[in-house]
């Protein structure tokens, strides 16, 4: 079982070669990762343009919440069961601007993307672009913010 785990995984076939090897036959696979089209898609969208290069051949996170992504990395060595997606309401934060501040103080990739920001002279346009990104996304109010975070659950059996 991985959740918003195994997606981080640089070398997507790889990973999921491994999770088949270390499964028993019709053993399961849980997966839950966040989708390439939601929002968090959009902020490695973002965060993209201040990161270092990612390793030759590494590919994007949120793909693994892509259907067809999925169904390419397991072919017919997992048959899906249960397979939807779902929205993570986040009402945790008074003004939009401080999902932001969350997101750089502890969330991981953006704490990492951030300081190669800063290692380059970028922090202060990495702050303004994730501010208003936080604004963009935020289906709430100035004064009680409300973030609608896209993921995809798949579930399926080892053949």
């Amino acid at each position: 079982m991985s959740a918003i785990g195994v997606m981080f995984a640089p070398y997507h076939q790889i990973a999921a070669d491994e999770l088949v090897r270390v499964s028993r036959p019709g053993g399961r696979i849980a997966l839950l990762s966040w989708t390439s089209d939601g929002m968090l898609g959009a902020l490695f969208r973002m965060m993209g343009q201040y990161a270092p290069p990612p390793p030759p051949g590494a590919q994007p996170p949120p793909l693994w919440g892509s259907e067809e992504h999925l169904t390419g990395l397991f072919g017919d060595r997992l048959q899906v069961t249960r397979q939807y997606r779902d929205v993570l309401q986040v009402t945790a934060f008074e003004r939009p601007t401080d999902y932001g501040e969350h997101f750089k103080a502890r969330y991981g990739p953006t704490i990492s993307i951030r300081a190669n920001a800063e290692k380059n002279g970028r922090a202060d346009e990495f702050d303004a672009e994730l501010d208003e990104f936080c604004r963009q996304w935020n289906r709430g109010t100035d004064d009680q913010a409300r973030f609608e975070m896209q993921y995809l659950v798949t579930v399926g059996t080892r053949v």
